[in-house]
């Protein structure tokens, strides 16, 4: 959530914090099917819109209109706001059993309804993620509403307004549809889940391990950035919100061991976006990307994993061939944790984590379940673990900072249905994607150049999950047409949608990176195309092989996987242009090209691999000999 927060007193504070404990306990209650046990049965949408409700009433009592409004009370106007709010949704959470059955007729109540439930959505999402995501949605309702008027591949049917809002706001597949249920489920378990091992010491342990571990290394800031926040983003799910949390201790500490300032805030945009695309997380839209697909979340997080560990082995190579490059040194020794004292810190942490994947992947239950049980198993190790043991009253708060922590990206899904549902009445995804295949004349490559162009335009200035959804829709069926495979053309668009928080105009992640740097922001956006070079690169591949995706058998695996860590290692040398001494500009050519042909032959050819592997050894080895050379010299 913004910044830009009221900080409530007496009972108005605590009835806040009491509607935010429920966001994860109603979370809890829905998700291990308590309720059916007490013989009380409800509609999935009953409970999406009352969690969507809580959200809501909270966004109005939490975030100011504008900026100079109150900021330590609930204007009238906001309290206004609260009662319609709890009006439309509470009409829909209680007797949504008997609008069920009639769904289909057009009454009074269920427009008013709609209508006043739709205009307090984009009124919270306005509040938290300004007018992006508000233009978004409203460009979605003015499209169904005058489609018609259109011509061509953007006309549409005539849909009567008030067919519009009761399908946006009562529909099943709009507003209360599945964006919204992952994130009142999925998402609100992982954040719980969060919140509770950062409660217990969890972001100290991780980020003194960090250090601990990469410290002594040259440029060893460096590296702590791209391996603190590759584990904070991909619990984040913010690419922003992460190099503000980690960039305010990295980037300060690269710039004083002789990173530049453009490096230093390009490394941390570029470390802290990679954490959106790495499992296990994947910042919950890995989770949505499950639902759609209609494969285990297992499936995903697998799929994810050889492309987003490549990402994260060429920026530490290039951070590393930087620091050699320009005589970068280690952090004073003197100035580390101890690495035994770390190690033993985070040792309870990794319990979580394990408890975490063995319920997930070992035992086959839902990712919901298995955020709970790892949340359940943060807190017994925290209470047999003195040094994380903390007080009843702070492990009951922490359920109110995951409801607020919980409070966006619910927003932000339920809008990113309302575009979904609007698509779907219009037909736009389906007749989009054949003009698009259309205008590619067929051709996959012009198509993929298309969507990914298309990808990051339309994720400019919009939350990772909310674009993921609304690309997997137009875009993502004109690359199943001609041929791709679904995971592979969801990856995609998941891909070069994320890539929009490092690519310019709109940055977002480069920017604060940039401010806290005290850097240029268009240098250091150069800086960090650069070193984010393969996640522009990777997508391509893996549609085209699929083995990148942990598609197909195991010697074609570990053949892809040996192919891009070749490639990644030749690219990182080529681009820095270092590599035991500086490297000449007709080597560095070689290694472009040897890099490039890694990727794209040697991942299906073992000949064109072993050459590419011969060419790696035979540069080391020319540069090793020219470099003792020159120090005899």
């Amino acid at each position: 959530m913004n910044s830009n927060r009221r900080e409530l007193t007496g009972f108005v504070a605590f009835l806040m914090m009491v509607l935010a404990a429920l966001v994860p306990i109603s979370a809890l209650i829905f998700g291990l099917r308590i309720l059916p046990e007490f013989g009380l049965v409800i509609y999935k949408e009953q409970f999406l819109a009352f969690f969507l409700t809580l959200c809501l009433v909270l966004t109005f009592m939490l975030k100011p209109a504008y900026s100079g409004a109150a900021n330590d009370r609930v204007p009238w106007y906001d309290t206004l706001l609260i009662i319609a709010t709890l009006g439309s949704g509470g009409y829909v959470a209680f007797w949504y059993h008997e609008l069920v059955g009639m769904m289909g007729l057009i009454t009074q109540d269920k427009v008013i309804v709609s209508a006043i439930g739709l205009l307090v959505l984009l009124e919270a999402a306005r509040r938290l993620a300004g007018w992006t995501m508000v233009l978004v949605g409203l460009a979605a309702l003015s499209y169904a509403f005058f489609g018609h008027f259109l011509s061509g591949m953007f006309e549409t049917r005539n849909i009567p307004f008030e067919r519009l809002l009761i399908y946006n706001y009562l529909g099943t597949d709009a507003v209360l549809g599945t964006p919204l249920y992952v994130a009142a489920t999925i998402v609100t378990a992982f954040v719980l889940f969060g919140q509770v091992l950062f409660l217990v010491g969890g972001g100290d342990a991780i980020s003194n391990f960090s250090f601990a571990l990469m410290g002594k290394r040259r440029g060893g800031p460096a590296k702590v950035a791209v391996f603190s926040s590759a584990l904070f983003g991909s619990l984040s799910g913010s690419a922003s919100a992460n190099v503000a949390t980690t960039g305010m201790i990295t980037i300060p500490m690269m710039k004083r061991v002789g990173y530049s300032d453009t490096q230093s805030g390009a490394i941390e945009a570029v470390a802290s976006t990679g954490g959106l695309v790495l499992p296990p997380v994947m910042a919950a839209t890995g989770f949505l990307m499950a639902e759609f697909l209609g494969v285990p979340y297992s499936t995903i997080a697998l799929a994810a994993a050889i492309p987003a560990l490549l990402f994260y082995l060429c920026v530490y190579l290039q951070v590393d061939l930087e620091a050699g490059k320009g005589g970068i040194s280690a952090w004073e020794s003197n100035e580390l944790p101890s690495m035994m004292q770390s190690a033993k810190q985070v040792i309870p942490v990794a319990l979580s984590f394990g408890v975490l994947l063995y319920v997930l992947f070992g035992m086959m239950q839902s990712p919901e379940n298995s955020a709970f049980a790892a949340t359940a198993a943060t807190v017994v190790i925290s209470l047999v673990v003195p040094a994380m043991r903390q007080g009843i009253i702070k492990y009951l708060t922490v359920l109110a900072s995951a409801g607020e922590a919980v409070i966006f990206i619910a927003v932000m899904c339920a809008v990113a249905g309302l575009v979904v549902g609007c698509l779907g009445l219009t037909g736009l995804g389906s007749s989009l994607s054949q003009n698009l295949v259309a205008i590619a004349g067929g051709n996959v490559w012009l198509l993929l150049f298309f969507a990914a162009l298309g990808c990051i335009v339309l994720g400019m200035g919009v939350p990772v999950t909310a674009t993921y959804i609304i690309l997997v829709i137009l875009v993502g069926p004109a690359l199943v047409q001609v041929g791709v495979n679904e995971l592979s053309a969801h990856m995609f668009v998941f891909y070069f949608g994320t890539l929009s928080f490092l690519t310019p105009p709109v940055c977002l992640a480069v920017f604060v990176a940039a401010s806290i740097a005290e850097a240029n922001p268009w240098r250091t956006a150069l800086y960090a195309l650069r070193f984010a070079v393969i996640a522009y690169l990777i997508p391509f591949v893996f549609v085209f092989n699929d083995a990148f995706l942990m598609q197909g058998s195991a010697v074609g695996i570990i053949h892809a996987v040996l192919a891009g860590i070749v490639g990644v290692f030749l690219l990182a040398v080529s681009l820095v242009g270092h590599w035991v001494k500086p490297v000449h500009p007709l080597l560095r050519l070689v290694a472009l090209a040897a890099g490039l042909l890694a990727f794209w032959v040697g991942a299906t050819s073992w000949i064109v691999l072993l050459l590419t592997v011969l060419t790696l050894v035979a540069l080391y080895a020319l540069q090793r000999r020219n470099h003792i050379e020159t120090a005899v010299a």
